[in-house]
């Protein structure tokens, strides 16, 4: 198997992620460029916030067109986590 062939991840607190694990993928090729994590509650609070409002001082650049569809999927992780209720 060849690096290109190489399933892509992202690391967040030490750990490795694949896209699938944040909201905002606009480049699945290119780990570099997701944002958001949301593979636990913790993480979809984050991800809510930065959404919302600012977070840690600020909001995430996120394109205006692309950001209903990155809420919808935060709130159906979200949604998931707290098991469908």
């Amino acid at each position: 198997m060849s690096d290109d062939d190489a399933i892509k991840t992202k690391d967040v607190d030490g750990v490795e992620h694949v896209a699938a694990d944040f909201a905002y993928v606009p480049d699945p090729e290119k780990p570099s460029t997701w944002k958001l994590p949301i593979f636990d509650a913790r993480h979809v609070g984050g991800a809510l916030a930065a959404m919302t409002s600012d977070y840690r001082g600020r909001r995430v650049e996120i394109p205006e067109e692309d950001r209903d569809a990155v809420l919808r999927r935060i709130l159906a992780r979200k949604a998931e986590l707290e098991g469908g209720r």
